[in-house]
């Protein structure tokens, strides 16, 4: 398994590196070069959420074959634009979503159902994680 995962305020990156040890493993994070930080940030990050869009990113590469445990913020009841192209370029069958959200209104398991339908997989179901 890998672990991967993108960040705004710290938040997913503690919980990704949290199972990276659990795991055995190191945490990679997703980088798409952009600053979300200030009113600003937060706004356009929302936006692009809403949307849709896609950023170019970096990250270390994918190990075929392997299973990938992602850890990201949810943003404005979506996925951030850095998400979108890591799921796009991975591939959903490899993928284990793992959302944080600590403002948004997605407190239970019925609130992630976008989650569900981008993946693929049902997060009610039991995991190796």
């Amino acid at each position: 398994m890998q672990v991967y995962y993108f960040t705004r305020t710290n938040r997913s990156e503690k919980i990704a590196k949290q199972l990276a040890v659990q795991q055995g493993v190191k945490a990679w994070k997703i980088d798409d070069g952009q600053s979300w930080k200030s009113l600003f940030g937060f706004l356009r990050a929302g936006m692009y959420s809403s949307r849709q869009k896609t950023l170019p990113i970096t990250h270390e590469p994918v190990v075929d074959g392997e299973t990938v445990a992602l850890v990201f913020p949810i943003w404005a009841g979506s996925f951030p634009p850095a998400v979108r192209s890591f799921i796009n370029e991975v591939g959903r069958n490899r993928i284990i979503c793992i959302p944080t959200s600590s403002s948004s209104l997605l407190k239970d398991r019925e609130g992630f159902k976008k989650v569900i339908d981008v993946t693929g997989r049902d997060i009610s179901a039991p995991t190796d994680i």
